[in-house]
């Protein structure tokens, strides 16, 4: 039996709609309130979506650590790089989401950093990569949109910064350039929150298909 197939998809299906959800309300309370609640900022420190994006982050770095551990239960075991290097992208992500340390550190193109990171991985796990996609490819395929979806938030809605603001402030409405400077945050932490959420499916779906559940002892009559 596939564990996939009986509680996966309606946990994906519940975080992208509570996603959904926050995104939602944080635009409905910056339009009427004139600001976001704490709780719920978008683009806050420590707030409701920034804890839930280094959840993402960090159950995709545990489901990595439990592929490298077990991985010597597959029919072919992936080398050790693959699993270890995407864990460490991962924690490294979930730990920035909480502390901002890329601020800390003074790193000026955060943003590229990920982005070589996340092409040197494909890179050097060509061989591993190669396999899983002969073998699994629906769970490399939500990755790869995830990943998309990830980047067209974070890189797409930077890009489309200008354009939104003269947009709406081109209307009749004084608080133009104000909404649409959060129209653009709810754009790129919604993109990452859904990408990451498209991200740990498909992982899991491979975790769980590949290190699948030790079978029971047969029963005494």
């Amino acid at each position: 039996m596939h564990v996939q197939k009986n509680w996966l998809p309606r946990v994906a299906i519940s975080l992208v709609g509570f996603e959904l959800g926050l995104a939602l309300v944080y635009l409905a309370t910056v339009y009427r309130r004139g600001e976001a609640v704490p709780l719920l900022d978008l683009n806050g420190l420590r707030s409701l979506p920034s804890w839930l994006q280094a959840a993402h982050l960090f159950a995709i770095g545990g489901l990595c650590l439990v592929l490298l551990r077990y991985r010597q239960r597959m029919v072919r075991p992936v080398s050790w790089f693959l699993p270890s290097a995407l864990a460490l992208l991962s924690f490294y992500g979930g730990v920035d989401e909480l502390t901002k340390l890329h601020l800390a550190l003074n790193q000026v193109d955060w943003k590229l950093i990920y982005l070589g990171i996340l092409i040197a991985i494909p890179v050097l796990g060509w061989r591993d990569l190669a396999w899983i996609w002969q073998s699994h490819r629906a769970s490399v395929l939500w990755v790869l949109v995830g990943i998309g979806v990830f980047l067209l938030g974070g890189f797409g809605a930077e890009a489309a910064k200008g354009a939104i603001a003269a947009e709406l402030a081109s209307h009749s409405f004084a608080q133009g350039l104000f909404l649409g400077e959060h129209f653009r945050i709810t754009i790129e932490e919604f993109g990452e929150l859904l990408g990451e959420t498209f991200i740990l499916y498909g992982i899991a779906s491979f975790v769980t298909q590949v290190l699948p559940p030790r079978a029971a002892p047969d029963s005494v009559p």
